[in-house]
């Protein structure tokens, strides 16, 4: 059982009280407004990444220290024996490591992939998928998180193929809901991914699905 616990410990960090997504942490020390504020985050960032030996989790802050113009972190660099340079391992994160396994999938694979993953989502969150337009947080975190050229046409013909056996029918995915994207987002927002978005209307069901997919790859 206790390697089990480690290895969940691991996954997620200890803030506040609570144990949080790496992901959900940056998000929330990018939002936060300023750098003052964002070092809260910070803070519990490099706390879990010492904590586990995860040297990858400087390269997290740093993502957020070159967001505020503050000067990044030097990351650390190894010598062997005899003085010369290596090239230091750094770990691939879960999320680098969820993209990575998507890209080798087939296109049949990632249909049931997404198939299984709607299916976890409605039945345990079905408070945050009640609405047909609610399919664009869906296809903002496929594009900004395992796909960066998924185009929303190519997008809706891949839904389509993934809907779950028992999905209401209310919900089923159309033309118009790929044709609304770009009103319900705000238009400053249209080049940023969900995460760095001042405005998403879907930012929740962003974050829960995105940690049901990653789980699930």
């Amino acid at each position: 059982m206790s390697q089990k616990f480690n290895e969940n410990e691991k996954e997620y960090v200890w803030h506040d009280g609570v144990r949080i997504s790496d992901e959900q942490l940056v998000s929330m020390a990018r939002n936060a407004g300023s750098y003052a504020l964002a070092e809260h985050y910070l803070t519990s960032l490099l706390a879990h990444g010492t904590m586990y030996g995860l040297t990858y989790y400087i390269n997290k802050v740093n993502e957020v220290r070159e967001h505020y113009g503050v000067i990044p972190i030097p990351t650390p660099k190894q010598d062997d024996d005899q003085g010369c340079r290596k090239t230091c391992y750094t770990p691939q994160s879960l999320d680098d490591q969820a993209r990575k396994k998507y890209r080798a999938m087939s296109p049949e694979q990632r249909v049931a992939l997404l198939k299984d993953c709607l299916m976890l989502l409605i039945i345990n969150y079905p408070s945050l998928f009640k609405f047909k337009n609610q399919w664009q947080g869906i296809y903002l975190v496929v594009r900004d998180r395992l796909d960066n050229g998924l185009s929303q046409s190519d997008f809706l013909t891949f839904a389509r193929s993934a809907i779950p056996k028992d999905w209401p029918a209310r919900l089923w995915i159309n033309e118009n809901v790929i044709k609304n994207f770009s009103r319900d987002m705000q238009f400053d927002d249209d080049d940023e991914a969900y995460y760095e978005m001042d405005y998403n209307p879907f930012s929740l069901l962003c974050d829960t699905f995105w940690e049901i997919l990653k789980q699930h790859i």
